[in-house]
């Protein structure tokens, strides 16, 4: 989930996405964070019989008490997994402690009703717990988020088709900040904690489909190419590293008043695709908050930036997978964080308040359907 923020304090000096190279991102003590001979591969991605999978984060904390909720999810939904259970400072409060009831609960839903399930994330800079904040050196920090991803990723193997292994590592602005997001990992570790994320994560489930994951890659103007282009750069260099990579996840967090890029999707999915690299949608959802106050209207504009996406993308090829961050307007994160001002209801997700779905999840299936 994308949190809306003022320009990151401190940060690299400013560089230009045309500047940037291959070793600009993560840096020359990247290698040391390397798994001998990881190899990088692109794989087919899990498809739903017939189409592209539609997948849905779920909340665990409703799961027993909004029965609609859950079954939401099962009549709609080719996967179902956790949003929130597994991010670091949930699942790993504190050393030694774990708490993976919330996870195992959503991940056993979904495999015992015969649905794929996925985690999100090794590496936020919104969920880092305080004692890792206070370690106090690079040793230290990177044993911890080896131990970390290690753990998990053994946990769980065989039972995810894949992971977000680090999310929101680009910044916000790149013109402005610098291509790296300014994080408690990038101040202990430097850029080489994506590298060491990937190869822990690669050790601990080989067969897992690792995904790079990153919000404002959809729309037109100058901040969105940028994050286009550090995107493609860090994936280059993980690759020079002999790091797997798997997949971009594109979050898609749609605001009215942005323009899809059509044309610069096409060329990002298209040099992916030259990479080796597949493309995902992870966190799909509406804010609509330059909409009028009707209903009608919130979602007229929905459907459109549902079809403008997929348009978009599909250009080149099927994506692997598309996943709404939530299911049903009941519960999503967009009131809380960014409420209409004129405080009419918001309309984030495919279905509404009352669990009636609206017409760009149609839209959303039938696309998917015919792949």
């Amino acid at each position: 989930m994308h949190q809306p923020e003022a320009a990151a304090p401190g940060g690299s000096s400013p560089t230009s996405a045309g500047s940037l190279t291959r070793r600009s991102l993560l840096g020359a003590g990247a290698a040391l964070a390397l798994a001998p001979g990881a190899a990088s591969a692109a794989g087919t991605g899990v498809r739903a019989a017939g189409g592209v999978p539609l997948g849905g984060a779920i909340q665990a904390e409703f799961m027993e008490v909004d029965p609609g909720y859950k079954q939401a999810f099962l009549d709609h939904c080719d996967l179902i997994m956790p949003m929130n259970g597994l991010k670091f400072s949930l699942v790993h409060p504190a050393p030694g402690q774990w708490n993976f009831e919330p996870a195992d609960r959503v991940v056993d839903f979904a495999l015992q009703n015969d649905r794929l399930s996925r985690g999100t994330c090794h590496v936020w800079w919104g969920a880092t717990p305080d004692w890792v904040e206070r370690l106090d050196t690079p040793a230290a920090a990177e044993a911890a988020l080896v131990d970390h991803i290690e753990r998990i990723g053994d946990r769980y193997k065989g039972r995810l088709t894949g992971w977000d292994v680090v999310n929101e590592v680009i910044a916000n602005d790149p013109a402005t900040e610098g291509p790296l997001r300014q994080t408690v990992w990038l101040d202990k570790l430097g850029p080489k904690h994506i590298p060491i994320a990937f190869a822990a994560s690669a050790r601990a489930d080989p067969q897992a489909r690792l995904v790079i994951n990153d919000y404002d890659l959809e729309f037109v103007g100058p901040r969105f190419d940028a994050r286009r282009e550090i995107m493609l750069g860090i994936v280059r260099q993980l690759q020079d590293g002999n790091v797997p990579v798997h997949s971009v996840g594109m979050q898609g967090h749609l605001y009215a008043g942005r323009q899809i890029d059509r044309e610069g999707l096409e060329r990002f999915h298209k040099e992916l695709d030259r990479l080796g690299v597949g493309l995902m949608v992870t966190e799909l959802d509406i804010i609509d908050w330059e909409t009028p106050p009707s209903n009608a209207a919130q979602d007229e504009t929905a459907y459109g930036l549902v079809s403008d996406l997929l348009d978009a993308i599909f250009a080149w090829k099927p994506p692997q997978a598309v996943t709404v961050w939530g299911i049903t307007d009941r519960y999503s994160w967009v009131p809380d964080v960014l409420p209409r001002p004129d405080g009419h209801p918001d309309r984030p997700l495919p279905l509404d308040r009352d669990l009636r779905p609206k017409p760009w999840l149609e839209l959303l299936k039938s696309r998917l359907r015919a792949g």
